[in-house]
């Protein structure tokens, strides 16, 4: 995709991706960049968060840019790494206080970050339950609070959360996950109707089967992955797992003033599973 292709839809607009050292959180962080956003990515993994920022970086400026094109990058976005455990609510607090500090505002939260956990419940530990609530929805609920006054403020906000189809169909093997996954969507509910006289809107987006390194760490977990992933790919009417930047898209227009309208719903992107049959 050339510069000259991109639109420019968040241009001068400031956001905070949370899990954006990999997968889905990594490839919507880069897409806001890639849309003139100044973009905090936080992640736990100091290594992986700054792969991301550095890659979002070099793909902006090429040499072979044409003049018109470099004239259009001129002001491009920035993918600022930032190292947190958002299972840690001084870690949040923390990082929202540096963004306003450095940025003077947010324009865009996406709550990305989350962790699977592959028990059924005689497996699941209370440490274990605990562990996927702080981090998949204590997280998402801090983060909100801590940016509301901001948004507020301005009359102005979008936070978009990642759910899961999982969290609207339920699963046998993750019963921590998929419950995370459903009150996210309530929470995102809940909000829109909390903001919506004060500019703030709200939405979750419901990703399938996507192809990302948590999905890959699932499939080995199998044994036999790539007898897993036939199976996964085999009851996909597309015939195939989605692609993280596919989400991202979903992500970005969720956020955009091309949803102005959109608030209080969940966006599926699952390539039709969900109407068809889920495991």
């Amino acid at each position: 995709m050339t510069t000259s292709s991109v639109r420019q839809r968040f241009a001068g607009q400031v956001a905070i991706v949370t899990g954006a050292g990999a997968g889905i959180g990594r490839a919507t962080a880069t897409a806001f960049a890639r849309e003139g956003a100044l973009v905090y990515g936080i992640d736990i993994d100091r290594h992986a968060v700054e792969r991301a920022a550095q890659a979002a970086t070099c793909e902006q400026a090429k040499p072979e840019q044409t003049a018109v094109e470099q004239a259009m990058s001129a002001t491009p976005g920035r993918f600022v790494a930032m190292i947190a455990d958002v299972a840690n609510p001084s870690d949040i607090s923390t990082c929202v206080e540096r963004v306003l500090t450095e940025a003077g505002r947010v324009d865009v939260l996406v709550n990305n970050a989350g962790i699977n956990m592959g028990k059924r419940l005689v497996e699941l530990e209370i440490g274990d339950w605990e562990r996927v609530f702080d981090v998949n929805l204590r997280s998402v609920y801090l983060f909100c609070k801590a940016t509301w006054p901001n948004f507020v403020s301005r009359h102005k906000g979008v936070i978009v959360n990642v759910s899961s189809v999982m969290g609207q169909v339920g699963g046998v093997g993750s019963p921590a996950y998929c419950s995370t996954k459903a009150a996210i969507i309530m929470l995102s509910r809940c909000l829109a109707k909390d903001g919506a006289r004060d500019g703030i809107r709200v939405n979750s987006v419901c990703p399938g089967y996507i192809d990302t390194p948590i999905m890959e760490r699932v499939l080995r977990e199998t044994g036999d992955p790539v007898k897993a992933r036939q199976a996964i790919v085999d009851k996909m009417p597309l015939g195939r797992m989605g692609a993280a930047e596919e989400v991202a898209l979903g992500i970005l227009f969720l956020a955009s003033g091309d949803a102005e309208y959109i608030s209080g719903t969940e966006l599926t992107i699952d390539g039709a599973v969900t109407a068809t049959q889920i495991d």
